[in-house]
């Protein structure tokens, strides 16, 4: 059975795949799965880069430390996934440290997300309209073995039951993404 394997240049980097394999350095992702079974994809994060798969959202500041990592842009819409419920998965080759870029906005965190450390890190964002400053991340961190990577929804428990949240479409949140790291 032969395999195709492509080359893409992106922002200056080059990405191979094997099918659903990204890679960058020595850091692979594969079996990239969402939950609901959009399909996410990986690209760098770089200033005036893409935040979201459905969304012209683009990074504005990154921080040094992760500029050029691999970064895992999910959908917008997926906001509304519970913190109890698994959101997608993924593959890594290597011990990694995955940050999660989680909007401000949101007056309580998911409770995974206490598993991870709040970083001095922040990024922020720009909506399709380059004037208008549309979102502030912190980034927490959490290191991980080799292998399965599960993270779950953005939404807390008290955010779906509150009036209107789920009406609204979440709107005026954001759903989070991810960046990964080779650990040092």
């Amino acid at each position: 059975m032969s395999r195709i394997l492509i080359v893409i240049l992106i922002c200056g980097s080059v990405f191979t795949s094997a099918r659903d394999v990204y890679a960058l350095e020595d850091v692979s992702v594969s079996k990239l799965t969402s939950s609901r079974g959009k399909k996410y994809a990986i690209n760098r994060i770089v200033s005036g880069g893409y935040q979201y798969m459905d969304r012209d959202y683009q990074f504005n500041s990154v921080p040094e430390e992760l500029n050029g990592s691999l970064h895992i842009k999910t959908h917008g819409n997926d906001k509304l996934i519970s913190e109890n419920d698994t959101c997608f998965s993924f593959v890594c080759n290597c011990d990694i440290d995955v940050y999660i870029l989680f909007a401000d906005k949101f007056p309580v965190l998911p409770s995974w997300l206490n598993q991870f450390e709040r970083t001095r890190l922040n990024v922020t964002r720009m909506d399709s309209n380059a004037a208008n400053l549309k979102g502030y991340f912190s980034l927490y961190r959490k290191s991980f073995s080799k292998g399965q990577v599960v993270l779950n929804g953005c939404s807390p428990t008290s955010m779906l039951e509150k009036k209107g949240f789920v009406e609204s479409m979440g709107s005026s949140y954001c759903m989070y993404t991810v960046v990964i790291k080779e650990k040092e």
